[in-house]
C-alpha cells in the first residue's frame, strides 16, 4: 500500500503540473516572445537592412531635385604663359609701313596671360544641374526602391514569425522534456519498489533469482531513460535560451501552455474522436480553404515576391527610359584665380539634351532580361502559393490529429494505472507473474508519455498551422 501511495502522489504531481497550477509564476510563452523580437541578432540583421532600403527609396527621390557641384583646383605651370603682341599690333621691325609696331619698340612684344611671373592657375568651377525629362527612368527607379522596401518589410515580417515558431517550439521541447523527465522519475519510483518487493519475496521463498534479476534489469533500464531525459531537458533549455539569446546554461522556469481539465467524460470524448476520423465533413473543408484563402492573402513570402517582382517591372521600364531624350538645365560659374582676366568669373546657364539614337539593341536587349526576371519571381510565386496550400492543409490535418489523441490518451492513461494495479495486487496473491508486472508498468509509462506528447504535439501543430496561415 505504501509503495501505490508513493506512485500516486508522483502521478498526481505530473498532473497537477499539467494542468498548469504551480508554487511560483514561470516565464509565459508571449513574455519569451517579446524578449526574442527585442534581442534577437537575425531579426536585427533584418531590420538594419530595411532602413538600408528605406534609404535607397530617399536617394532615388533626391535624384529629382538639383545637384550642385563644387570643382577647384590649383594647376602649376613649367613657365608663366603670354600673349604675343606682334598679330595685333605688327612687327617694330622695318619702318612704318604696314604691319609694323606704331608704338615702336618700347612696346613689349609679348604680355603676360596671367600676372607678371606667374606659374600656377587656380580655377574653381561651381555649377548646378537639374533633370527635367528622363523618359520616366527617375520615376521608375523611385517605384523600383519602393518596391525594393516593400519586399524587404516583408522579409522582415517572415523572419519574425519564423522566430517566434523557433520560440514556440523551443518553449515546447522544455515543457515536453520536463514531463518525460517526470515519467522517467516515477518509472524509476515504482520500478524500484518493485524490486524491493521481490527482493523481499525472494527471502521469504515465494520469488526465485529471475524474478530479482529481471526486475532490477527493468530497473537499470529506467535509470538509463531517466539519466537520458535529464540529459534532453538540458539540450532542450540550451536550444530555448539560445533564441533568447541568454547564456546557454541559464535556468528556465516556465508556464504551462495548455490547462487539462480535472474532471471530464474521457471515455465519451474518446469514442467521439475515434468516430470522427473517417469523417471529412464539407465544413472541415470549408474551414481549409478559409484558411488557404487567408494565407494567401498574409503570407509574407507571397506578398514578398510581388514586391520583388514589381521592382523587376520597374527596374526594366528605367532600362528601357536610358535610350529616350533626356532633357536638362544646367547653371555653372567658373572663377580664375588670375590677375590679368577682367572678369575674373563667368557664369552660364544652358538646356540640354542627350539622346541616345541607337545602341544596337543593347538596352532593349538588358530591359528583356529584366523582364525574364520578373517573369521567373512571378512563377516562383505561383509555385510558393501552392507549396503554401499544400502546408495549410497539411497543418491543419496535424492539428486536428493532435486534438483526437488527446482525450483517448488521456482515457488509456486512468486504464493502464487501473491495469497495474490490478496486475500488482494479484502477483501479491501469486495469481500472476512478474512479467504482467514488467508489462503492465511499461504501458503505463507510454500511456504517459502518448498523454504528454498528444498534449504538446497539438500546441506545436497549433503554432505551426497559424505560421502557415501567416497569422503567428
Amino acid at each position: 500500500m505504501k509503495r501505490n501511495a508513493r506512485f500516486l502522489i508522483v502521478v498526481a504531481a505530473c498532473f497537477v503540473s499539467a494542468g498548469g497550477i504551480g508554487v511560483a509564476r514561470g516565464e509565459d510563452l508571449r513574455e519569451a516572445w517579446g524578449i526574442a523580437l527585442r534581442v534577437n541578432a537575425g531579426l536585427q540583421s533584418q531590420q538594419a537592412t530595411t532602413m538600408s532600403q528605406g534609404f535607397n527609396v530617399k536617394a532615388a527621390k533626391s535624384s529629382r531635385w538639383p545637384t550642385v557641384r563644387s570643382f577647384t583646383f590649383d594647376a602649376l605651370l613649367t613657365t608663366s604663359p603670354g600673349i604675343s603682341t606682334g598679330s595685333f599690333l605688327g612687327s617694330s621691325a622695318g619702318g612704318r609701313g604696314a604691319g609694323t609696331n606704331p608704338f615702336g619698340s618700347a612696346f613689349p612684344s609679348v604680355l603676360p596671360a596671367l600676372g607678371p611671373g606667374q606659374v600656377n592657375l587656380p580655377v574653381s568651377l561651381t555649377f548646378a544641374s537639374v533633370p527635367l525629362y528622363t523618359g520616366g527612368r527617375l520615376l521608375r527607379n523611385i517605384d523600383a526602391a519602393d518596391a525594393q522596401l516593400g519586399a524587404q518589410r516583408h522579409e522582415e515580417f517572415r523572419t519574425a514569425m519564423d522566430l517566434k515558431l523557433r520560440v514556440a517550439e523551443a518553449y515546447v521541447g522544455v515543457l515536453r522534456a520536463q514531463k518525460n523527465l517526470e515519467v522517467a522519475q516515477s518509472s524509476v519510483e515504482q520500478l524500484d519498489s518493485f524490486a524491493r518487493d521481490v527482493h523481499n519475496r525472494l527471502e521469504q521463498g515465494l520469488a526465485i533469482r529471475s524474478e530479482e534479476l529481471a526486475s532490477q534489469v527493468s530497473l537499470a533500464n529506467a535509470q538509463l531513460a531517466e539519466i537520458q531525459a535529464r540529459t534532453a531537458l538540458e539540450s532542450a533549455r540550451a536550444t530555448y535560451n539560445r533564441y533568447l539569446c541568454r547564456p546557454l546554461n541559464e535556468p528556465t522556469s516556465l508556464d504551462e501552455l495548455t490547462t487539462i481539465p480535472p474532471a471530464a467524460d474521457w471515455a465519451t470524448m474518446a469514442q467521439d474522436a475515434v468516430r470522427s476520423m473517417p469523417i471529412a465533413s464539407a465544413s472541415n473543408e470549408e474551414e481549409v480553404q478559409w484558411l488557404t484563402r487567408r494565407a494567401m492573402s498574409a503570407r509574407p513570402e507571397l506578398a514578398s515576391l510581388t514586391q520583388q517582382a514589381r521592382a523587376l517591372g520597374n527596374q526594366a521600364e528605367s532600362t528601357r527610359a536610358g535610350v529616350r531624350p533626356q532633357v536638362g538645365f544646367a547653371m555653372g560659374y567658373v572663377f580664375l584665380g588670375s590677375n590679368n582676366f577682367t572678369p575674373q568669373g563667368i557664369g552660364a546657364a544652358t538646356f540640354y539634351a542627350d539622346w541616345t539614337i541607337t545602341d544596337s539593341g543593347a538596352t532593349r536587349r538588358r530591359a528583356a532580361a529584366v523582364n525574364m526576371q520578373e517573369r521567373a519571381t512571378v512563377k516562383r510565386r505561383e509555385d510558393t502559393a501552392a507549396d503554401i496550400a499544400l502546408e495549410v492543409r497539411t497543418r491543419w490535418l496535424d492539428l486536428q490529429q493532435a486534438k483526437r489523441r488527446v482525450p483517448v490518451a488521456k482515457l488509456a492513461i486512468a486504464q493502464a494505472q487501473e491495469n497495474i494495479n490490478v496486475v500488482s495486487e494479484r502477483y501479491r496473491q501469486q495469481l500472476s507473474t512478474y512479467t504482467e508486472v514488467l508489462d503492465a508498468e511499461t504501458r503505463r509509462i507510454q500511456s504517459l508519455s502518448n498523454f504528454y506528447n498528444a498534449v504538446y504535439d497539438e500546441s506545436l501543430a497549433s503554432f505551426r498551422l497559424q505560421r502557415a496561415v501567416g497569422d503567428l
